[in-house]
């Protein structure tokens, strides 16, 4: 990963200040911000997994929606300034996602920042969840959508697909790429699960979406499950993506990631 890095590098700092980013390059680039997960893969029955940094996670049973479930957008993607503290399986050190609000109930807007990235929501007047933009924290490369990329609709019902298609743009300084990337994402209420993580044992709705990418030179799919605990917001996610860059495969990668205790709203 480093030397991955190192040569991307080289590329940017060879652009000139206010030149457009090459097709290759900009590739490069978008896949590069990309690396970092989506806050949405397969979802077989999971084993028991408890690490230092407490991260557990377990799938206990599974079975399909009620034909006549309808989930809100306000459950999916809830709107509120919190500090909450997550763990990877399988890393050392949890981290925080921190939250914070903007904006009126007519056009809702919400950050999200966590380590290694920045995102940029909102709720429209009809109840839909768009994300903006998202920033990446190594380089402060932008990753920009256009017109915003919906991520849920105002009420999501068992057996339907929300979808949503958006062009894509990369900012990094002066230096801006529109060179026809395209995203596209995909999501449904997919089960009705009883699950165990660092939160105890409870009732949990899963929801699968399928993220797509493709800009000249490069493409991405990412695969993720959310399962949301109603009434409190996602209490696990796990991804898995794959990311082509010229016809070589860079990266594949999954991860499981748990919300830990000690959430709360920000004063």
């Amino acid at each position: 990963m480093r030397a991955v890095n190192k040569s991307l590098q080289q590329r940017r700092d060879a652009a000139h200040a206010g030149a457009r980013l090459s097709p290759t390059a900009a590739a490069l680039t978008l896949m590069t911000l990309l690396l970092v997960s989506f806050p949405f893969a397969g979802c077989a029955t999971t084993q028991h997994v408890n690490h230092g940094n407490g991260a557990q996670f377990e799938v206990i049973t599974e079975q399909a929606p009620d034909a006549d479930a309808e989930v809100k957008s306000q459950v999916l993607e809830p709107t509120r300034a919190t500090v909450e503290r997550w763990a990877a399986i399988g890393d050392s050190e949890p981290f925080e996602i921190r939250m914070s609000v903007t904006g009126s109930a007519e056009n809702e807007r919400w950050t999200r920042s966590e380590p290694s990235t920045t995102r940029v929501f909102a709720r429209t007047s009809t109840g839909d969840v768009i994300l903006i933009e998202q920033t990446d924290a190594s380089d402060g490369a932008t990753t920009r959508f256009i017109p915003p990329l919906l991520l849920a609709p105002p009420l999501l019902r068992a057996g339907r697909e929300c979808t949503g298609t958006s062009v894509v743009q990369t900012i990094r300084g002066d230096a801006v790429d529109n060179d026809g990337g395209r995203a596209q994402r995909t999501v449904k209420l997919a089960s009705k699960d009883r699950i165990r993580t660092p939160l105890g044992e409870f009732n949990a709705l899963r929801f699968d979406a399928v993220f797509t990418m493709k800009v000249p030179f490069a493409s991405m799919r990412r695969e993720t499950s959310t399962w949301v605990r109603p009434g409190d917001g996602p209490v696990a996610i796990r991804s898995v993506e794959k990311i082509l860059v010229m016809g070589v495969v860079p990266r594949n990668r999954s991860e499981t990631r748990v919300r830990l205790p000690a959430t709360g709203f920000t004063p």
